[in-house]
């Protein structure tokens, strides 16, 4: 429906100057078994920067502080190519272990922004890294 989207969030934790992605879950309907950062959908009532943490939580079990804003998105998702507008985060990591959500994530692990980008396959996560990256130096 004209007008309609999805309103997400982008998380890239960072920990001394590691990254942490994520490889999706095989069975999701958008960019299966792919490697990505944190990503994940506004709920009502949430502000964007809840949404990065509680998604971080959900995802990784892992506790983070929303550093700042630094990009903001759109593509659109899965088969039914439903359109998605949002915005990225730099989140410190606070504390906590790796728990993965395997419904999500089957995989995460801390690397550099440029080995982050050889691994992922996707263009626009890339760039939002990139960009990232560039904040960090």
């Amino acid at each position: 429906m004209p007008g309609t989207f999805q309103v997400a969030v982008e998380a890239i934790v960072e920990k001394d100057g590691l990254i942490l992605i994520g490889q999706r879950a095989h069975h999701l309907d958008h960019a299966p078994g792919e490697w990505e950062t944190l990503t994940g959908r506004v709920e009502n009532g949430e502000s964007f920067e809840d949404a990065a943490k509680r998604e971080v939580m959900e995802a990784v079990g892992l506790t983070v502080e929303v550093i700042r804003p630094y990009d903001t998105f759109h593509f659109y998702r899965g088969p039914e190519k439903i359109e998605h507008l949002g915005v990225s985060f730099w989140c410190r990591y606070v504390s906590g272990e790796i728990l993965l959500d395997t419904n999500e994530q089957v995989n995460a692990q801390w690397m550099t922004p440029d080995e982050a980008i050889e691994l992922i396959k996707n263009e626009n996560i890339k760039n939002s890294i990139r960009k990232f990256n560039n904040i960090l130096h």
